[in-house]
């Protein structure tokens, strides 16, 4: 019940100002952008020698009321601290950015309970899953060119990254929540949680276009990974081809990677039997992806831009060996200011189905009392802005996980965002 109470024990200011409609000086708790407001000067201050401050909290009180492999509820949440710091107005050079995500995880959650691979919560897994700390998930330097190109170094956060490309398909925090509708499930293979990479940018105006980079194959989330590239590196390219049909924007996305690590092997028959030795497991060098990504409105309210409908869907390929995914797919819909009146609500449903390859399926089912099968699911949400600072999540997944024992699972779950 604690936790319960603590989960909603920032809704209460947050109710009045939404329900009366009463009009309110700007700096009125519930019309702020921050819990916060310039904290005392010092946020526009910072703001003014280049310094950008995003400070956010969100908690989970998430479970899983039927089916999975058990059957429980868990609070659970994460401190986002993110800084931007621009060059220019420090005193240095132009066209210098450094970005900083430093995240603390706490309390517990159900992806475990759901399904190994059902993965209903995605910020729980930064920095690490399922330990309670504090780290520096990301840290890196851009420097522009010229208003086309840019280079990059650093360790990435790997949502952090995929949502520089997408950034209105969140993160984990304000839109969907299962992982599945936020990574492609065949990268993990090849890309940690964070990874220590270099590369180039292409942009076109403030969004990212193009990208080559050069990363390590070590997931360095919660280390400064000091032996780079001592296991191999991975080659990653990504082109984004924007549109415009009948006046509403969208793109399609290419994207490809390649490792060259040497990765335990997923065919049954290059594990062998050794004398004296007991099982031994094969060998698979080289590890390889390919992505594509559509992302198109579908309706843009001619009067309040802030009104639309938005498809977006990724389908991938993999090797499946030494990929244990052969290929995933999901169709998501997302509405904006649908209801009169609630312009900052989003909602969203989407269907995910993350097939898993015949080599894995055959080498894990060969384990007494294990049989797999894909990984499917579908999740409904939708996030109320009780103030600019306070959004409130309910959220509905139904997953098929990975255990043919394990019946569908029902997760039900609300979220709680704080911009501080």
């Amino acid at each position: 019940m604690r936790r319960i109470l603590l989960l909603f024990a920032l809704i209460v200011p947050a109710l009045p100002g939404a329900s009366l409609g009463q009009e309110v000086p700007p700096e009125c708790l519930c019309c702020r952008e921050h819990l916060t407001g310039d904290m005392f000067g010092m946020r526009p201050c910072l703001a003014e020698h280049g310094i950008l401050a995003d400070l956010q909290l969100t908690q989970f009180y998430q479970g899983v009321a039927g089916g999975g492999h058990e059957q429980t509820f868990q609070y659970g949440g994460k401190l986002d601290y993110e800084f931007t710091f621009v060059g220019e107005k420090l005193g240095l050079w132009k066209g210098f950015t450094a970005m900083m995500h430093a995240e603390t995880r706490f309390g517990e959650d159900v992806n475990r309970e759901a399904g190994v691979l059902a993965f209903p919560n995605t910020n729980m897994l930064w920095p690490y899953p399922e330990e309670h700390l504090t780290s520096i998930s990301g840290l890196f330097l851009m420097q522009a060119l010229n208003e086309r190109v840019a280079l990059t170094a650093g360790k990435f956060n790997g949502i952090d990254l995929f949502n520089m490309l997408y950034p209105n398909n969140g993160r984990g925090i304000d839109g969907f929540m299962n992982l599945s509708f936020l990574l492609p499930p065949t990268l993990f293979r090849t890309t940690g949680l964070s990874i220590n990479a270099a590369g180039i940018l292409g942009m076109k105006g403030q969004q990212i276009q193009s990208a080559l980079l050069v990363y390590d194959t070590h997931s360095s989330s919660t280390t400064v990974a000091p032996n780079l590239f001592d296991q191999g590196a991975v080659v990653l390219g990504y082109h984004r081809f924007f549109t415009d049909i009948g006046g509403l924007p969208g793109s399609h996305g290419f994207l490809g990677n390649y490792s060259n690590r040497t990765y335990t092997s997923t065919d049954p028959l290059d594990w062998t039997i050794l004398p004296g030795e007991g099982l031994a497991a094969g060998q698979q060098t080289g590890s390889w992806t390919l992505a594509y990504f559509l992302d198109q409105m579908l309706w843009v309210d001619c009067c309040n831009e802030k009104r639309n409908v938005r498809l977006f869907s990724v389908w991938s390929l993999a090797d499946g060996n030494p990929n244990p995914y052969h290929w995933s797919g999901n169709v998501q819909l997302q509405g904006s200011g649908l209801i009169r009146g609630r312009e900052s609500d989003t909602m969203g449903v989407g269907y995910f189905y993350d097939g898993l390859s015949s080599d894995f399926k055959q080498l894990v089912s060969a384990l007494p009392t294990v049989d797999l099968e894909d990984v499917q699911g579908v999740e409904l949400y939708y996030n109320a802005a009780l103030t600019p600072w306070f959004h409130l999540t309910a959220d509905l997944q139904i997953v098929d996980n990975q255990n043919v024992a394990d019946d569908t699972a029902i997760i039900l779950g609300l979220r709680a965002n704080v911009d501080l």
